[in-house]
């Protein structure tokens, strides 16, 4: 049943998206459609395009402040590491010793790991959690300083819409702005 509700939410999500870069696409193309054409309003289109997710990769800014979010999750990672060694200590000591140990001491450091397996547990989920927490912040913040750098060429190249490559079906190289703006954004930094 949980798999069937799962996945009838994804499809919907899936599906609600689909409509939205659909509406998205068919807005630009309308839009683009009702420029005035003729001799009298000769201004030429001029379309952009840019991957937010290659200026994520690739872009030197965005490489040293994810390098910044990963050494401080190194830091966490080692405390992780240092507590599993624990439990796996203790896991051991009591397969060694368990037979030869008391039934209440052995219920004891049995008590013991179960408690340090559920911390470890605890602690990784809050890692992950954190991590994606930070990670989707520094997104926001280097999609944010993008969007400036990304206005401030098209109105310097005169552009009259860039477009999110994600949201585009087709289209020619020619058009994408990528490296760039990759460019600009780590000339800023």
């Amino acid at each position: 049943m949980k798999i069937a509700v799962r996945f009838a939410c994804e499809f919907h999500r899936r599906r609600t998206q689909v409509k939205r870069n659909s509406l998205l696409v068919g807005i630009i193309a309308g839009f683009l459609l009702t420029l005035p054409a003729g001799p009298a309003f000769a201004q030429t289109v001029k379309i952009g395009m840019i991957d937010y997710q290659k200026i994520l990769r690739e872009s030197g800014a965005a490489k040293k402040a994810r390098d910044i979010l990963m050494k401080d999750l190194e830091g966490k990672r080692a405390q992780y590491k240092s507590e599993e060694d624990q439990a796996r200590k203790l896991e051991e000591e009591l397969k060694k010793e368990g037979q030869s140990m008391t039934a209440a001491d052995r219920q004891e450091k049995a008590g013991k790991l179960e408690k340090e397996i559920k911390e470890l547990g605890r602690l990784k989920s809050d890692l992950e959690e954190d991590f994606r927490k930070k990670d989707a912040e520094l997104a926001r913040k280097i999609l944010g300083e993008i969007s400036g750098v990304v206005t401030e060429y098209l109105k310097k190249e005169k552009l009259t819409v860039v477009l999110e490559k994600r949201l585009v079906v087709a289209a020619d190289d020619a058009i994408d702005i990528t490296d760039k703006i990759i460019r600009l954004y780590d000339a800023k930094k």
